[in-house]
């Protein structure tokens, strides 16, 4: 099953400058809740650009660099990869925000769901980009009736 929503709302910048908390700070409470990643594709090039944890959680090793496209599409569920690439060529014309869910595979065999948001924006370069993140959506979390809650024993 997969999902998507897309909008140009977005949710209004908590001000933390009263509690002193920096931006660094904010992302490393966030991450540790669990696996989240952060990544920016250059729509003139198609370069796209993960964190470390975007790797982990595809299971591919890290690089500074590009990320391979054709090894990250392998590990989309076949069913999900024609939704999400038709998405992010939308995406580029429509200039919109989105949210979706989809399958990749684990290192079990299955699949795991993921959740990525993204965003438009005109770099400070004057380049189109998308930017956003990927999180890794657990098992005991239940999303919108297409994942349940293991029964209590």
């Amino acid at each position: 099953m997969i999902r998507y929503e897309f909008t140009d709302a977005e949710h209004p910048t908590q001000d933390m400058d009263h509690i002193r908390l920096s931006d660094r700070e904010i992302v490393g409470l966030i991450s540790c809740q669990h696996t989240i990643g952060y990544w920016r594709a250059d729509l003139e090039t198609g370069h796209v650009f993960w964190s470390d944890d975007i790797y982990t959680i595809f299971g591919m090793p890290f690089s500074k660099g590009p990320i391979d496209l054709p090894q990250a599409n392998a590990v989309v569920h076949p069913d999900d990869l024609p939704y999400m690439l038709e998405l992010f060529e939308r995406l580029a014309v429509e200039k919109t925000g989105f949210h979706y869910l989809l399958r990749i595979k684990n290192d079990q065999g299955g699949y795991k769901f993921i959740r990525t948001v993204g965003r438009f924006r005109i770099a400070d370069d004057g380049r189109e980009e998308l930017y956003g993140l990927v999180e890794e959506i657990f098992d005991h979390i239940r999303t919108i009736g297409i994942m349940t809650r293991p029964a209590a024993n």
